[in-house]
């Protein structure tokens, strides 16, 4: 069987939000898709941050709760995004998850235009652990399926 890789695995659905939105759009767009993280694009649509459930903790702690919801996502947003382009393997996405104590990668291809690589970087999917967990069930599935059907069993 061929290693898989993460385009493979991820979820091409990039549900992203505009670095200008405000918290409170934010928030909407969460609940609305019952996501935990959205990802924060300029107006080229190129990737600039995610904006979380945790980063909107933060928000509210550091605000007070006072008038936060109409800050702009960008003012909150984390800016270092651990990405992962679609042609790696699994296994490196994995380790990446691991390595960094996160949830989920931005998959992201690089295309021309930006002074640095980072003003490149467009959203193609999301790769969340749920996503490789049910990935290796599905792959161990078909390898008990194959065993079953060698041995007639």
């Amino acid at each position: 069987m061929e290693a898989l890789r993460v385009a493979d695995v991820m979820n091409p659905g990039v549900i992203s939000i505009s670095d200008e939105a405000t918290l409170a759009e934010a928030i909407q767009k969460l609940r609305e898709h019952r996501i935990t993280a959205l990802v924060v694009v300029d107006h080229s649509g190129h990737m600039v941050g995610v904006i979380s459930q945790t980063d909107l903790i933060r928000a509210f702690q550091e605000s007070g709760g006072a008038d936060v919801l109409s800050r702009p996502v960008s003012e909150y947003m984390t800016r270092d995004v651990i990405s992962c382009a679609p042609h790696k393997s699994l296994k490196y996405a994995m380790q990446l998850l691991n390595n960094h104590k996160i949830h989920r990668l931005v998959v992201v291809e690089t295309r021309d235009g930006g002074r640095f690589v980072t003003d490149r970087m467009m959203p193609v999917g999301i790769l969340s652990q749920t996503d490789i967990v049910r990935a290796l069930m599905d792959r161990l599935e078909a390898v008990e399926d194959e065993e079953e059907a060698a041995t007639g069993v």
